[in-house]
């Protein structure tokens, strides 16, 4: 019982962090220690970004496997940091199984920030990007208003569980059309600068950075599977942007 709780515990850490947005040999390493210090002998432990693996054997040399799959995946840090913090805890002897499973799922239903919280994150956000490409003020007000109106459809669509890459599109849809409509009422002098700032929080950065640290870290398919996610969501965002020009030009919108 205790070799099954020490794996199911390990598991359910990996899922925590890797739906989180960890990086997969962050997962990886947090599960192998977690699987030594419960006794278990052998450990490994294989993470996609769509799965989780681990095995171990027990005092006996018996063989004890478990997965879990992952659907859906978020940027949720402050559960990643808390489950490092648990998983030191619990290697320092300081929580048992049980309690750490507990705490597991405590973490897990963890609430993000308020609506409005990150609304007004992500449209402060915009707006030094537009400062930070070039534009003047106006270029970060329009910025600003385009993407704290565009975050909203897409955080109820996300909230309906809409697929990631409709929703990167219908953002991007969004966040031009917004921007079209601010430089149409001469808010700002040109497009472009808005477009930039207004669609920065639906940029797959993160994705890009795990990728990244994935290949070098030497988890090809991790590495490579994340480069694809944030190629196809970049793509899904210039689709958007590009129908939302198309259609406002094809229906005489002006624009400098």
């Amino acid at each position: 019982m205790t070799e099954n709780g020490a794996i199911k515990l390990a598991v359910r850490a990996g899922e925590v962090m890797l739906a989180s947005g960890a990086e997969t040999s962050r997962v990886e390493d947090t599960m192998v220690r977690l699987m030594e210090h419960s006794g278990l002998k052998s450990c490994e432990a294989f993470c996609t970004t769509t799965g989780i693996f681990a095995s171990a054997q027990d005092e006996e040399g018996l063989p004890l496997t478990m997965m879990r799959r992952l659907k859906s995946r978020s940027s949720h840090f402050e559960k990643i940091a808390k489950v490092n913090e648990l998983s030191r805890r619990y290697v320092e002897g300081k929580v048992d199984i049980a309690h750490a499973l507990d705490a597991l799922d405590e973490i897990d239903a963890l609430r993000p920030y308020p609506f409005i919280v990150r609304l007004l994150g992500a449209a402060v956000a915009s707006a030094c990007f537009a400062f930070m490409v070039g534009g003047n003020f106006n270029h970060a007000l329009g910025a600003f208003l385009s993407a704290f109106l565009m975050q909203i459809p897409v955080k109820l669509l996300d909230r309906n569980n809409v697929v990631i890459f409709l929703q990167n599109i219908l953002g991007g849809a969004f966040g031009a059309t917004f921007a079209l409509i601010f430089v149409g009422m001469g808010l700002a002098p040109s497009i472009d600068y808005i477009i930039i700032g207004a669609i920065m929080p639906l940029l797959p950065g993160v994705a890009l950075v795990n990728a990244i640290r994935d290949i070098l870290d030497g988890d090809m398919l991790a590495g490579s599977a994340r480069i694809m996610e944030a190629l196809l969501t970049a793509i899904a965002i210039a689709a958007g942007v590009g129908t939302a020009v198309s259609i406002w030009v094809s229906f005489g919108g002006m624009f400098a």
